[in-house]
């Protein structure tokens, strides 16, 4: 395996990476050195930021976080708690380069894989997982006109939700306490454990300027919630949940078009409704914007003699475990839950 004498691990964050990200087609805020940093403090996972240099010049750059766990291995992913990774190349050389540099750092730390959640295919032979969609819906300056292009059935729902006198506020960290209640309510009906709220805070510390919180109400009580981040364009409806039982009033909807008007009105371009399995129901919610699917391309080096095993809800393997935690305490989600999702980034 080959050597490329440019590439090497980023031990602190550093303005090149950050503006050849910038300048990047397709990068996302989770290409940033702060987002493996910031995961490396809160979670305690080893961060091996990849970039590869020709002279003082960044070619590319590949996050690698090292998650170790006892219930689902040793292995290796890019990028860590986000939908996005994989390398961001100039040139086949640099991708070259930061892949078998990957390899190398996985075989001594003996991983038994990498997971790289790309967009778009690495031209090497890998197993490819292709299951996964996400939704982009193209912003407009002005949000009246992105509105009057939705379906009436859009549409509808929004005012259904604002005659039953439901709101939407939005804000910063102190919103953080009520989203974080309602998104771990949502959880646990899934069967998901969640993650510790000092991720989101971590987010919110790492990129202030590019997170913001949105809260639905009825009346005065908090029926759901979004977190969400725009970076160079790109607004990710990251996480989200509304309380079920408040369903029939379509907060769920009024919500998501309060966070398409308010990123219409920021010079946003580009609303990415999240990932989603093809054929779901939530493929098919996001559908009904309008919003366009693009394939994710995940790709997976093993180790050799190793079986290729990913830890996903859907996974049958862990189907009982799932109706399980759906019948648990909420208290003891909420207690239990971060020290497995810390696991299952």
């Amino acid at each position: 395996m080959g050597f490329y004498m440019g590439i090497s691990v980023l031990n602190t964050p550093g303005p090149a990476c950050d503006e050849f990200i910038a300048h990047t087609p397709n990068s996302k805020l989770e290409h940033l050195p702060a987002w493996s940093f910031m995961i490396q403090q809160t979670f305690g996972h080893k961060s091996y930021y990849l970039v590869a240099r020709d002279g003082d010049d960044v070619q590319g750059v590949l996050p690698l976080v090292q998650i170790k766990s006892r219930l689902f291995g040793n292995r290796m992913v890019s990028q860590a708690f986000s939908n996005y990774g994989g390398p961001l190349a100039r040139n086949p050389l640099a991708l070259n380069a930061l892949y078998e540099r990957a390899v190398e750092l996985a075989t001594e730390n003996g991983c038994e894989s990498i997971e790289f959640r790309n967009v778009d295919p690495m031209p090497f032979d890998l197993h490819v997982r292709t299951d996964k969609i996400t939704m982009y819906l193209p912003l407009a300056p002005d949000p009246d006109a992105l509105w009057k292009s939705l379906k009436s059935e859009i549409r509808n729902r929004v005012r259904k939700a604002e005659k039953a006198r439901i709101s939407v506020s939005d804000g910063g960290p102190e919103l953080l306490d009520a989203f974080y209640s309602v998104w771990t309510v949502r959880m646990r009906q899934l069967g998901t454990p969640c993650y510790p709220k000092r991720l989101f805070q971590g987010i919110i510390d790492a990129f202030a300027g590019n997170t913001r919180i949105f809260l639905v109400y009825l009346g005065q009580l908090v029926i759901g919630g979004a977190f969400v981040y725009c970076y160079n364009g790109l607004v990710q409806m990251r996480w989200v949940a509304t309380l079920t039982e408040h369903n029939y009033l379509s907060p769920n909807v009024l919500l998501y078009w309060a966070v398409i008007n308010h990123y219409c009105l920021a010079d946003a371009s580009c609303f990415d409704f999240g990932r989603s399995t093809v054929g779901s129901t939530q493929h098919e919610f996001k559908r009904r914007w309008g919003a366009q699917a693009i394939q994710l391309n995940y790709q997976y080096w093993s180790a050799p003699g190793k079986e290729l095993s990913l830890a996903t809800p859907d996974n049958p393997k862990y189907s009982k475990k799932v109706e399980i935690w759906k019948k648990l305490p909420l208290w003891m989600t909420r207690l239990v839950g971060p020290y497995i999702s810390r696991s299952l980034p």
